[in-house]
């Protein structure tokens, strides 16, 4: 009975082209270059936004950890699961954010789940962009929270909902992201930090996107993730010391499920060293490379998506381009309300790759 109701389900997906299956890709070294389903492809889809995965420091540091601490942490970081090394990352996050203190979770999305259900509740309010990721959407349901929305990086609706509902709650969560996954768009964090501090507000930036690749803004709290730009995995929350302990105390996500483990804890300290305060432009020169080429609008950011008229076109865009020897992932609903392209630019992209895949998408039409 149970497989009959959800088969119905499944076949109704497939009919409306918004059925996923797992690619079957598998990326080496290169970090750019993937094997998907047999073919050497270029990818424009993968968020090592510089480069790092296949970095020798990084290598060297992970077997090094795995040597004196083998595979495991064993347990939660409440338990045994904790390490030096975390102390270490934390202290070099909290410094790059010029905040007291940071916590490391287990992914991005623990992160975003926990810090949102433990800072808030049904006494508060949460006012959102309505574009956030769905991991802030969980969180927000999860704190059972009352969620206001405001338009897509529209600061002065973002006012009017302050105005008209934040007398009435106790708590109130302003979050955003700095740059946008699916547009590559940029916040308007300054006039948005104001409003915080006006109406007695806290904003929370999710800098996921924008880690390594831009200056960082003013905010509260930070949070983001170190499986993009850092090339690892796990994410980490950066605020006031008193705020942190909080968290560690009431965030669910962090205090019962297992710690990375301590090679991943210790290529993400290797990639820190690395990135350092510096800004790496590679990725955003690249983008603007493109949109002139292709007569786009300068982009905001290294994220660039080209939107489609419906699913089905999409899908063929996304055929025609691994045809041509590149993996663009073909983003369709419910992951963006509209169907698109999504060509994420990183530091290991040679100029001669996107030189031609402009070639192409012109020479195909696509655009």
């Amino acid at each position: 009975m149970l497989d009959q109701v959800l088969d119905k389900e499944l076949i109704e997906l497939r009919y409306s082209d918004i059925y996923r299956e797992l690619p079957k890709v598998t990326r080496y070294d290169a970090g750019y270059m993937v094997y998907h389903d047999g073919k050497k492809l270029i990818s424009f889809s993968c968020n090592n936004y510089l480069g790092l995965i296949g970095h020798p420091l990084l290598k060297k540091s992970a077997i090094d950890a795995i040597n004196l601490y083998g595979v495991g942490a064993g347990a939660s970081r409440m338990v045994t699961g904790d390490n030096l090394l975390y102390y270490s990352l934390e202290s070099k996050l909290a410094k790059l954010y010029d905040k007291e203190k940071a916590l490391v979770f287990s992914s991005g999305y623990l992160t975003n789940i926990g810090i949102i259900s433990a800072l808030v509740n049904r006494h508060d309010m949460i006012i959102s962009d309505k574009l956030v990721h769905s991991s802030i959407i969980d969180g927000i349901k999860l704190s059972q929270a009352k969620n206001y929305r405001f338009k897509h990086n529209d600061y002065l609706d973002c006012e009017y909902i302050l105005k008209k509902y934040r007398n009435l709650h106790r708590r109130c969560l302003i979050i955003v992201e700095q740059v946008y996954s699916m547009d590559g768009d940029i916040a308007p964090t300054k006039q948005l930090k104001m409003l915080a501090e006006k109406y007695d507000a806290w904003l929370v930036i999710d800098c996921a996107h924008s880690f390594g690749l831009m200056m960082h803004c003013d905010a509260d709290i930070y949070i983001g993730t170190l499986s993009k730009a850092v090339g690892v995995l796990g994410g980490y929350v950066c605020a006031s010391e008193i705020v942190i302990k909080y968290i560690q105390n009431k965030a669910r996500t962090f205090i019962y499920t297992t710690a990375l483990p301590p090679m991943i804890i210790a290529a993400a300290n290797s990639a820190l060293d690395i990135i350092g305060e510096s800004v790496i432009d590679i990725p955003i020169k690249l983008a603007r490379f493109f949109c002139n080429n292709l007569d786009f609008p300068e982009p905001n950011s290294h994220i660039v998506p080209i939107i489609m008229k419906d699913v089905t076109t999409v899908l063929h865009a996304q055929k025609i381009l691994k045809e041509e020897g590149f993996l663009v992932i073909a983003i369709r609903p419910p992951t963006s309300p509209t169907p698109r392209l999504r060509f994420v630019f990183n530091a290991s992209h040679k100029l001669s790759d996107v030189k031609r895949l402009c070639k192409v998408l012109k020479q195909k039409e696509i655009v």
